[in-house]
C-alpha cells in the first residue's frame, strides 16, 4: 500500500465589517470560492469556519481567538485567506502568525461598479493591498494568487499548487530519517551534520547499526512468513529475477518487510541505507531493489547512507502527496552527443514502475536492477549544506532516449547544461539528485518561503 499524505486546508474567508459593504455579496462571494475549492484535485480536506461563526466569515478581531483555537484544534497544515471584500487586514495577520502554517492570500476579481449609482461591490484588490503590507509587518510570509474569478482555471491550479506547497513543508517540518549503517569510508562527500540538522530544521536522524540490521535480517530469512512470502511474489510478478536465486530474492524481501516496519515504528518518513559495501560483505547482494521497492511504497529510500539525499526524496514526493516514487540518481556522464544532456544512473534502485514501456525488467545476482526509464517531464532536486548554509537545488527537465547502459538509468535534456554543471561543482552540492516525473520546481520553491534558514536555488 502507498503511503500518501493528506493536507488539512482551514478556510478562513473575511469581511471588512458587517457594513462596509453588503453581506449578501459577500456570501454570493464566498460560495462561487468555495464550488470552485471542491474541484481541487489531491489529499487535501477543506476545514471552514460555517461551525463556530456566524456565516463562516470573518468580521470582527473578537473573533480572532475562536478562529485560532478552531485551526489549532483541527490540526490544519495551512490557512487560506479568502477575501470576500476589502477583508480585515487584522484578521488576515494576527490569525496567521498565530498559527504559523503555510498561508494564501486571494480575492475574486471585483465586478464593474453599478451602472446606475457607481457603488462598487466589494474592493477586494484594494484590501489584499492592506493585507499583504500588514502581513509583512509581522513577519508572516505568504502565497499570493493573481487577482482572478473563482471560475477561472487560474483559480483552481493556484490553490492546488498551495496546497502541494503546504505538503512539502508538512513533510519537512515533521522529518525523521532512518539511517541504517555508516557512510562508506571513500564517500566524504554524503557527510552531514546531524547536530546541526535538529537545532536548525528540527530534523531527527534515527540511527541502526549494521549488526542490528544484518541480525534482524537473518532471524526472518530463518523464519520467513507470509509477508516476506507476498513480497517475494510481488518482485517475481514485476522482473525477471532467475539470476538472484530463492535464499537472496528472501533477503531482500525481509530486507523490505523490516525496513517498513522500522521506519512506522520510529515514525520516520525516510531512510539511508550504507548498501556498500556493508550489505554485499554481510548478505552477498546490495540492496538495490529494496531502496526502489520502499520508495515505490511511499517510504523515500536512498542509497550510500546519504542523508541528505533521503531529505531531499521525502521533500520531493511529498510535493504529489507521496503518491508517486522518485528515484535517485547520480549525475554521471555527459551525453555523446547532445551537449545538454547527461545521464541519470544508480546501479540499480530505481522503481521498476518507472521503466520505459519496451523495456524488460531483470534483477543481476548482485541484486540490481536493470531497465530504461520512460521519457517525460521531470524535476530534479538536492538538499545540502556546507559550512552551516543550506539551500535546496530546484530544476526541470525531459527524460530522454540514450546510448544504453548497465544498472537503471534515463538520460536527461536540459536548457543549458553548462549552468547546471556549475552549480553542482560550486556547491554546496554533490552528484546524488532527487528526480520525479512531472513539474514541481515552482511547488518546491515556494516550500522554501516557509523553511526558516533554506534557500531556494532554482535554475
Amino acid at each position: 500500500m502507498k503511503k500518501a499524505t493528506t493536507v488539512k486546508l482551514g478556510v478562513v474567508p473575511v469581511k471588512r465589517g458587517l457594513y462596509f459593504t453588503s453581506l449578501e455579496n459577500a456570501l454570493v462571494s464566498k460560495q462561487r470560492a468555495f464550488s470552485s475549492l471542491a474541484k481541487i484535485r489531491g489529499n487535501v480536506e477543506i476545514i471552514n469556519l460555517d461551525s463556530v461563526i456566524n456565516n463562516g466569515i470573518a468580521t470582527s478581531p473578537e473573533q480572532i481567538p475562536t478562529i485560532v483555537k478552531y485551526l489549532k484544534d483541527n490540526e490544519v497544515d495551512a490557512v487560506f485567506m479568502l477575501h470576500c471584500d476589502f477583508g480585515l487586514e487584522e484578521i488576515v495577520a494576527r490569525v496567521g502568525k498565530a498559527i504559523g502554517k503555510p498561508l494564501l492570500l486571494w480575492g475574486a476579481r471585483d465586478d464593474a461598479p453599478d451602472s446606475v449609482s457607481g457603488v462598487r461591490i466589494r474592493d477586494t484588490q484594494c484590501g489584499i493591498f492592506a493585507s499583504s503590507k500588514v502581513l509583512q509587518r509581522y513577519g508572516v510570509p505568504f502565497t499570493y494568487i493573481e487577482n482572478c474569478y473563482a471560475d477561472d482555471p487560474m483559480f483552481v491550479q493556484g490553490v492546488e499548487d498551495f496546497c502541494r506547497t503546504a505538503a512539502v513543508v508538512k513533510a519537512f517540518k515533521s522529518m525523521r530519517i532512518l539511517e541504517i549503517g555508516n557512510r562508506p569510508r571513500g564517500f566524504l562527500s554524503v557527510m552531514y551534520n546531524e547536530e546541526e540538522l535538529l537545532n536548525k530544521f528540527g530534523i531527527e536522524v534515527v540511527p541502526l547499526s549494521m549488526g542490528s540490521f544484518y541480525r534482524h535480517i537473518k532471524d526472518m530469512v530463518a523464519k520467513p512468513d507470509n509477508r516476506l512470502i507476498e513480497l517475494m511474489n510481488s518482485l517475481r510478478q514485476k522482473m525477471d529475477c532467475s539470476s538472484l536465486g530463492e535464499e537472496k530474492l528472501k533477503v531482500i524481501a525481509a530486507m523490505i518487510a523490516f525496513i517498513r516496519e522500522e521506519m512506522e515504528r520510529n515514525c520516520c518518513n525516510g531512510v539511508a541505507i550504507e548498501c556498500w559495501s556493508s550489505t554485499q560483505d554481510l548478505f552477498g547482494i546490495l540492496p538495490c531493489q529494496v531502496i526502489g521497492e520502499l520508495t515505490e511504497m511511499g517510504y523515500p529510500a536512498a542509497c550510500e547512507a546519504d542523508v541528505a539525499g533521503a531529505v531531499t526524496s521525502v521533500m520531493l514526493q511529498a510535493a504529489d502527496y507521496n503518491k508517486q516514487p522518485s528515484f535517485f540518481a547520480d549525475l554521471t556522464i555527459r551525453h555523446p552527443e547532445n551537449d545538454n544532456a547527461e545521464l541519470l544512473w544508480h546501479c540499480g534502485p530505481f522503481p521498476c514502475s518507472l521503466k520505459a514501456a519496451d523495456s524488460k525488467p531483470a534483477v543481476d545476482a548482485f541484486g540490481r536492477g536493470q531497465w530504461r526509464l520512460r521519457e517525460g517531464d521531470i524535476t530534479v532536486t538536492r538538499f545540502d549544506g556546507v559550512n552551516g548554509k543550506y539551500s535546496l537545488f530546484i530544476g526541470e527537465a525531459k527524460a530522454i532516449d540514450g546510448p544504453k547502459t548497465q544498472g537503471t538509468y534515463t538520460w536527461m535534456e536540459v536548457e543549458d547544461w553548462s549552468k547546471w554543471e556549475r552549480k553542482f561543482v560550486e556547491g554546496p552540492y554533490i552528484h546524488h539528485v532527487s528526480v520525479m516525473y512531472g513539474k514541481y520546481a515552482r511547488i518546491l520553491q515556494e516550500a522554501c518561503k516557509y523553511i526558516p534558514g533554506l534557500c531556494a536555488d532554482r535554475i
